[in-house]
């Protein structure tokens, strides 16, 4: 009988299916929708613990999930049922959490929360967590409207590959002043995913670059936007607009996405903007809390 944390370093079919229903009831149970990436969960590195799981007479009751995409900082985002709160079930699997972390001399760890669950808050409180900044979660259902540039705005975007690399770690630097080294291991990460799609936006016929934008594939037809910039030099030209409605274009007809999501950060109106102009709406909100590891 399994009972207790088992760790993990990939979900099996049959765990990802319980998990699943973990996070259907949690959900239903609050309102909210927990931020878990399927796409990441499905296909997890060999070798590296990430997964945290608390069975109480073989049956998953609680689940933690790291997300590693620096080597300086992760994300964890995770859930107890609501028959089994109260009991430290989820103190016990963040613990672990930290306990890896340390072990893999990662300084930062930054918590998900939904902003309905306000369980997880007061959680997040006691630990000594604190707030960092929010990010709305924004949908678009069904086809998105057809923008069309105006004369001399030709823009077209292309997938990128490792030759781009040089060309990438520009564009992030730009756009989400991030340090160099960090940059590099991020660009590593998503431009060799199997799952992940990295777009280099051009403009003119001199296919001179101006930005990029990122999408992961998840699974039943979904899409998710991420990792979206222009260089500074070419923006409020109305390219964005282009540049994002051509991304969902790909998604759907090439990649089969029938739902689509981003996340847009909740001070930044001009992207919000943007997005509800291309047909996204806002869903719900995340907020982020830092725990920094001494």
């Amino acid at each position: 009988m399994k009972q207790g944390i088992i760790a993990r370093d990939g979900l099996s079919p049959q765990e990802l299916k319980e998990v699943r229903k973990l996070w259907e009831v949690c959900n239903r149970q609050e309102d909210i929708e927990i931020k878990l990436n399927w796409s990441t969960l499905s296909d997890r590195p060999p070798g590296v613990t990430n997964d945290f799981l608390f069975y109480q007479n073989d049956r998953i009751v609680g689940f933690l999930a790291i997300y590693s995409f620096l080597s300086t900082e992760v994300e964890i985002s995770g859930m107890v049922h609501p028959d089994a709160r109260r009991q430290g079930v989820f103190r016990q699997l963040v613990h672990n959490a930290i306990a890896t972390c340390r072990q893999r001399q990662i300084p930062k760890l930054i918590f998900i929360n939904e902003r309905g669950a306000e369980s997880g808050k007061a959680f997040l409180t006691n630990l000594g967590a604190t707030y960092s900044f929010s990010e709305h979660v924004m949908e678009l259902k069904g086809t998105a409207p057809v923008l069309s540039p105006a004369a001399g705005e030709y823009i077209s975007i292309r997938l990128a590959s490792e030759a781009d690399t040089e060309l990438l770690v520009k564009l992030n630097i730009a756009g989400f002043q991030m340090t160099e080294q960090d940059t590099r291991e991020y660009v590593s990460q998503t431009i060799n995913g199997e799952k992940e799609r990295t777009w280099i936006a051009e403009v003119g016929e001199s296919k001179e670059p101006v930005g990029k934008i990122g999408a992961m594939i998840e699974a039943e037809g979904t899409g998710f936007i991420y990792g979206f910039c222009m260089l500074p030099e070419h923006r409020s030209k109305g390219y964005g607009r282009l540049v994002l409605s051509q991304t969902i274009a790909e998604l759907q007809e090439r990649e089969q996405a029938t739902y689509i999501k981003l996340e847009v950060a909740v001070e930044n109106e001009k992207a919000l903007g943007l997005y509800e102009s291309c047909g996204f709406r806002t869903k719900n909100a995340n907020d982020y809390y830092e725990l920094i590891l001494g």
